[in-house]
């Protein structure tokens, strides 16, 4: 019996994930993986911070990350986890949504720890309150950060065990592939395929910096008040600016202004100890945004299957949508996290959902 071909276009984090549990009936499909760039160069995933949290707002994005910090968990040697943890602090207009994410996470099974701006001290005492009305936290090692590399490595040998085939391919229009069913998976460049996603690149700068106090059980902190964040990196840490910036050329230059006008200024506020920091380096990555910060996934019509619009959350969320693809295609349903809501028709239909922790 002929086996049914799959073709992924994209083999980063999400269409390796997708292959990865396309496989594991092993001998069901013939599955191929192209990907334009094996080396990953300019990949959103290899470019990112790896980190992995399940502090949102929106369910379906708190539900996803508990997926992937419950695969994470027996895989820490293998991806180098970090489970340091996020540390996430709100103005007083974020307050009120925050609480609302709070108790979105408490309903589907999360626990985040809820403390008033005042005592972020209290907590971490090298971090300053100043002008935060609310923070959260966690500190029961179910959040973190991986090596992007690794984990999307383990996953192409798993799948490549499981008898995928990975070529190295550019493809120019699903017109050319020729298979029973077709995932799309290209991460910021997936409206070049897909011109009908209102999908679009933009273009994230990321700084390196060393400091003379260096904690390397630091925290993932986001600043929501400036939209910096920060975590250990080696003996250095990595610095994301908040700055987006409309990307159609895919520039991977950073901004490297940003770290005078926005960066400096937020990072000796929030953390005094960073007034002697000094910038190592710097670059920059794409994220495939969508129009309220939340994926876009689902089955778009006759044989194609998608995702994209992460917002910067492509790797975090990569092996529970890989899974959910899967479920989809297998069954024409979702088993393990409905993504509905994730669906194109949402512009359309029931309109936007924003997701506004996105950094």
């Amino acid at each position: 019996m002929e086996r049914e071909k799959i073709v992924i276009i994209g083999g980063g984090a999400v269409g390796a994930a997708t292959a990865y549990w396309l496989s594991r009936d092993v001998g069901k499909y013939d599955i191929t993986v192209l990907e334009k760039d094996p080396s990953y160069k300019t990949a959103s995933f290899a470019l990112s911070m790896g980190g992995f949290r399940s502090q949102f707002l929106q369910k379906e994005n708190i539900l996803l990350g508990k997926f992937a910090r419950e695969f994470f968990k027996d895989k820490d040697e293998l991806f180098s986890t970090k489970r340091n943890g996020y540390l996430l602090l709100f103005n007083k207009s974020q307050a009120e949504e925050q609480r609302k994410a709070l108790k979105n996470q408490m309903e589907c099974g999360v626990h985040t720890t809820s403390i008033d701006g005042r005592d972020v001290g209290k907590y971490f005492d090298y971090v300053s309150g100043d002008g935060i009305e609310i923070a959260s936290f966690t500190d029961n090692k179910s959040e973190g950060f991986i090596d992007p590399y690794s984990y999307v490595q383990w996953l192409k040998g798993e799948a490549t065990r499981n008898g995928v085939l990975f070529r190295t391919a550019k493809v120019d229009s699903i017109k050319d592939i020729n298979a029973d069913r077709i995932v799309v998976a290209t991460g910021a460049w997936i409206a070049e395929l897909l011109p009908e996603l209102p999908i679009k690149p933009v273009k994230h700068s990321v700084f390196k910096v060393s400091c003379p106090t260096f904690r390397e059980d630091m925290p993932l902190i986001g600043d929501f008040n400036s939209g910096v964040y920060l975590r250990p990196e080696g003996k250095e840490y990595l610095v994301g600016s908040p700055r987006f910036v409309n990307n159609k050329d895919y520039d991977f230059e950073a901004e490297w202004n940003d770290f005078d006008e926005i960066i400096w200024p937020a990072l000796y506020e929030r953390i005094p100890e960073m007034a002697e920091l000094k910038m190592t380096g710097g670059y920059a990555g794409q994220y495939d945004m969508s129009k309220d910060g939340n994926a876009i996934v689902g089955h778009l019509k006759d044989n194609i299957y998608f995702a994209g619009g992460f917002s910067g959350r492509g790797l975090m969320q990569s092996i529970g949508v890989g899974r959910a693809l899967t479920e989809l295609i297998e069954t024409g349903k979702y088993q393990t996290i409905d993504l509905s809501v994730m669906s194109l028709d949402r512009f359309s239909t029931t309109g936007f959902r924003k997701e506004p922790y996105v950094l």
